[in-house]
Parts: structure tokens; C-alpha cells; sequence
């Protein structure tokens, strides 16, 4: 299946960082955008979103937008 993941995260940010342990663990490939970067925070911004890790996850033209550490919905999404 092909994806594309996004994490929008903060390195002060405990379940960002286990999140993106998480996911080099398994194998996953993401893109992340830190959010104290002010473009980044603009673009994050526009999900209307005020919780991270933010995970704007791209599945064969469908978009799946998850907030907070759930590797389970992940798994469930990316069917591993």
C-alpha cells in the first residue's frame, strides 16, 4: 500500500517523540514538521488542529488525520 505519513511535532513533546520512535521502529516513513518553526506552525494551523503529534496520514487518495500517540489506529490504517 502506498502512504505518506506527516507528523507535525515538537521535540518537547513527550508522545511526539514516542510516536516517531514508533514509527522508525516499524519501519514507517514519515515526514516530520516541528511545529516551532513558524511556517510549519501556519501550515499545522490550517488542520484546525490545537493537539500534537498531529499525523496527516495519505492512503490511496484518501486523507486520515490523527491526533495524539495511537499506533494501534496507524497499524489499522496502514493494514500491518
Amino acid at each position: 500500500m502506498k502512504y505518506a505519513i506527516t507528523v507535525y511535532s515538537s521535540d518537547g513533546c513527550q508522545f511526539c517523540v514516542k510516536l516517531k520512535e514508533w514509527l522508525r521502529e516499524n519501519n514507517i516513513t514519515y515526514i516530520n514538521k516541528d511545529i516551532n518553526d513558524e511556517h510549519v506552525l501556519k501550515e499545522f494551523k490550517q488542520y484546525n488542529s490545537s493537539a500534537i503529534p498531529f499525523i496527516l496520514l495519505i492512503t490511496d487518495n484518501k486523507e486520515e488525520r490523527i491526533i495524539g500517540y495511537q499506533p494501534e489506529k496507524i497499524k489499522a490504517i496502514l493494514d500491518i
